[in-house]
């Protein structure tokens, strides 16, 4: 298992790729990896082929959404660790800890109760909460449990919390790889459901609301959303990574990464197959560094962009005007 001196090394390009290379050379394994592929492949395509999103969860009652993210997501995880780390790593205190990681992401993502609270609002006034609250109520649902798992039982064992510390850290990295995601972000314009899903709320669509100019809800709206960005590396790469890699060891990132596709299950396909790649690599950041922020950068900073380059698409059709 990696020594927790590892986060004083100095970050750079070369060490993350140096990292990732070598991680995946000492971490492959066909036979584990090749199940959780198989695994995951199933799911993908049950999802799209079927239209889970649309057809089944779209028609599920407040409860009944809810109870399929709290099945959905612990049991695709313990199946990973199963297959990845074996039945040996289930100790009381990894499933307790665990458990509290997977209901915390599991209402993050399927408590939808709120929708009854704007239901008496003017039809705009409605959605536009909606989409705020949507990206709000995740840093709930994730930050109070975690912290009282830190201060519980995780404090002793770790420097910072969940890996969220700008000590000694570089961010050089984190900028070039988000130019080197540039050119595949404005190539992303082009794949289908890229600019049916993105920007993800469409405020020319919407009339203003609370007095505010459809800039200002735009604006208003991005910070919530992309701010949201923290919520999930704390929790993925945070929780997941560094706060049970003295449960699962390297182990942790493919597991992690698995679940991280699921996730994206309500993405477009390519999406959602890339974000298994980028968790991997986020994962593996955040394992040999014991540091979030860099990943919170990442992945932040590529989120905007997506938002920013979906703008600019829908504004060059005239959509904006």
């Amino acid at each position: 298992m990696t020594n927790i001196s590892l986060s004083k090394r100095t970050c750079t390009l070369k060490r993350i790729i140096s990292d990732l290379t070598s991680h995946v050379k000492l971490d492959f394994n066909w036979k584990q990896d090749g199940v959780l592929f198989l695994i995951l492949g199933v799911l993908i395509f049950c999802n799209y082929y079927f239209e889970v999103e649309g057809r089944f969860l779209s028609g599920l009652s407040n409860f009944q959404y809810l109870s399929y993210f709290l099945i959905l997501y612990p049991a695709v995880y313990y199946l990973a660790v199963v297959v990845k780390s074996g039945t040996a790593v289930f100790t009381r205190e990894f499933v307790l800890i665990s458990g509290v990681f997977m209901l915390a992401l599991s209402a993050s993502s399927g408590f939808i109760y709120y929708r009854d609270f704007v239901q008496e609002l003017p039809i705009y006034e409605q959605y536009y909460l909606r989409n705020i609250i949507a990206n709000a109520q995740g840093a709930f649902w994730i930050f109070i449990p975690l912290l009282g798992v830190y201060f519980i039982s995780e404090r002793k064992h770790m420097n910072s919390f969940y890996g969220l510390s700008l000590t000694r850290h570089n961010f050089k990295p984190y900028l070039g790889l988000i130019a080197l995601m540039i050119p595949l972000l404005v190539g992303a314009i082009w794949l289908p459901g890229f600019l049916d899903t993105y920007p993800t709320m469409k405020v020319w669509q919407y009339q203003p609301v609370y007095g505010m100019t459809r800039v200002q809800m735009a604006s208003l709206y991005e910070f919530f959303y992309i701010s949201d960005f923290i919520r999930v590396e704390t929790l993925f790469r945070g929780a997941l990574i560094i706060g049970v890699a003295r449960f699962l060891g390297k182990d942790s990132i493919v597991i992690m990464a698995t679940l991280y596709c699921v996730l994206h299950f309500n993405k477009p396909l390519g999406e959602t197959i890339s974000s298994f790649f980028g968790g991997y690599l986020l994962g593996t950041i955040a394992y040999y560094q014991r540091n979030i922020v860099g990943g919170c950068i990442v992945h932040g900073g590529i989120a905007g962009l997506m938002e920013l380059i979906a703008y600019l698409a829908w504004n060059s059709q005239g959509a904006l005007n």
